[in-house]
């Protein structure tokens, strides 16, 4: 994708795109000074700047030193959390970097052994997460993905409203499955595509005047914020369609040895995916009444571009049908291994044998060694005709496109999770929320989602919902509430990154392509925050209960009173 490539310089961290927003007025050290005066304050701060992420390396450690020197394990715990945090907020290492400090620090202060939190980064959460990017990396290679979202988008009409909701639907659908950044990288070349034919038809009617040139460009701003909106909503459908996602089910594993299983990929679909629909409504009509009232009126040669494109895709090659077989086969395992109605495959296996991981590393072993083209058995004699053959999924399209950080990213979240729970620092943070856990619990709902909404806006969803989890869920376990009915939503919140372009990488990609100015995204995805938190509150209490037991406080999160730390 040109948009892809275009992109590949854009650096990972927010303070390296702010040295390279900077770089045309200062972009050498020595010149900035020697070209005017400047004054000592001026000098300081310049300073500053280029030495704030070591002054944030060397101060952190030392300011929460006096945690260790409480002596105790929850203490010592409490002090590798502030200090990973701070250095995941503030970005001064990249996120994979710090997601392994707890290797080291863990043992050293003695919360966890070296082998224990080890353990903890590749553990059954982190390989669902690999398999599952396996099989998307195999829809992309062979683009499958780029058939689907264009057999769709030539079917929503002209209208600008009804192709946006075109849009926001492909999207959300794919960023269910596919990597949210991969599904926008794709979308919104085509988007571009789009705006550009109805702006072209609009320029050809001399009766439209200013009012309706300002309709077009708002329109194209509105068109474009839509495929980024839709891909942080679409990431909550499904267990893995976004990494926060599954650091929920690793540290609800983590806190809870003794779960039952009833969060699992089908339940998880069943109760978001109705909200997701929910959201993306919300967000369309709001996008609609800020950025469409003034559009262009419906344009045929909108749909024609589009049937276009799509008849110049060639025929649907055997690599295309041998990959969504096997995605068909990973959906299949994963949805009838525990379906929940009627007993699964999975009853055949003991308790853990087999796991939606499982299914997920069978089906990524099939894409390693199927063909991607037909088999012929007359050429396969042929030894040079052979090593031609390539198989749907290779290493070189893994290492090209396989986020390895992301792994890392989560396996600190989920040791993190490990150190809190074996601490006990999850039960003294309980203690200290005892003055909210009185509250309703629409409350301490609304409270949390705020909170991690805000927090994901400036840093990793990933990063967020490995901080909030193991306190909200803890939060829940004191106030006597399902601990489901906290994390989820905060989960969720922790998607909600509407507001800034550093909020998701689809955020930095839409606001790279030059159409959408950082105020049309702060004003827009502030409201739309606003909305989703509150629309998703009321489907926490309401729809959600139909879809997850929810009502009853279950047996395997009752707090241990013998663990309980003594004020």
């Amino acid at each position: 994708m040109s948009l892809s490539l275009h992109l590949s310089g854009w650096p990972e961290n927010s303070e390296s795109r702010q040295r390279m927003l900077e770089s045309s007025s200062s972009s050498n050290f020595v010149q900035h000074f020697v070209s005017r005066e400047v004054s000592t304050t001026e000098k300081l701060l310049c300073l500053f700047r280029r030495s704030k992420n070591g002054l944030v390396l060397a101060l952190t450690p030392l300011i929460f030193w006096p945690l260790i020197r409480q002596g105790t394990p929850e203490w010592r715990c409490a002090y590798c959390v502030c200090v990973i945090a701070v250095y995941w907020m503030s970005e001064v290492m990249p996120l994979a970097v710090t997601a392994m400090l707890p290797v080291v620090l863990f043992p050293l202060v003695g919360v966890l052994d070296a082998n224990t939190t080890a353990k903890e980064y590749m553990n059954d959460t982190n390989f669902l997460f690999i398999g599952g990017l396996i099989m998307a990396a195999a829809v992309e290679k062979c683009d499958l993905h780029e058939r689907v979202a264009l057999s769709v988008l030539r079917c929503v009409g002209s209208e600008p409203k009804w192709i946006m909701l075109g849009f926001m639907t492909v999207t959300a659908l794919l960023s269910s499955f596919i990597s949210n950044t991969a599904t926008t990288a794709m979308m919104v070349p085509i988007g571009q595509s789009v705006v550009s034919q109805l702006i072209s038809s609009f320029q050809h009617h001399p009766t439209n005047g200013e009012r309706g040139r300002q309709g077009c460009k708002k329109m194209a701003t509105g068109l474009v914020l839509s495929i980024c909106f839709a891909a942080n909503i679409g990431g909550t459908g499904t267990a893995t369609g976004t990494p926060s996602n599954l650091v929920m089910l690793g540290q609800l594993n983590a806190l809870f040895p003794k779960v039952d299983g009833s969060l699992n990929y089908v339940t998880w679909i069943f109760f978001a995916y109705p909200l997701m629909i929910l959201c993306l409504a919300v967000a369309w009509m709001t996008l609609v009444w800020f950025f469409l009232k003034d559009a262009p009126e419906k344009d045929e040669a909108v749909t024609e571009m589009l049937k276009t494109r799509y008849d110049e895709l060639p025929r649907m090659t055997y690599a295309e049908k041998s990959v969504f077989v096997c995605f068909s086969v990973l959906l299949s395992l994963w949805i009838f291994r525990n379906p929940g109605i009627v007993p699964g495959f999975g009853s055949f296996f003991k308790k853990g044998a087999y796991t939606d991981a499982t299914s997920a590393m069978i089906v990524a072993f099939l894409l390693f060694v199927l063909p991607s083209e037909k088999p012929d058995l007359s050429n396969y004699i042929k030894k040079e005709e052979l090593k031609k053959r390539g198989c749907l999924m290779d290493w070189k399209t893994m290492q090209e496109t396989f986020p390895w950080s992301v792994v890392l990213l989560l396996g600190g979240g989920f040791a993190l999770a490990a150190g809190v729970k074996e601490s006990g620092l999850s039960l003294l943070i309980g203690n200290e929320l005892s003055s909210i856990e009185h509250l309703p619990l629409w409350m301490l709902q609304l409270l949390t989602m705020f909170i991690a909404m805000l927090i994901t806006n400036i840093c990793s969803n990933t990063v967020t919902a490995s901080i909030f989890v193991p306190i909200v869920a803890t939060l829940a376990q004191r106030a006597g509430y399902h601990p489901f009915t906290l994390m989820l939503p905060t989960t969720l919140a922790s998607s909600f990154a509407f507001i800034f372009p550093v909020g998701t990488p689809p955020n930095a990609i839409v606001f790279g392509s030059g159409m959408v100015k950082v105020s049309d995204m702060a004003f827009v995805g502030g409201i739309i925050s606003m909305e989703l938190l509150v629309l998703t509150v009321f489907y926490m209490n309401s729809i959600a209960y139909l879809t997850l037991p929810l009502l009853d406080f279950p047996a395997w999160a009752i707090l241990d009173n013998s663990t309980i730390p003594v004020a």
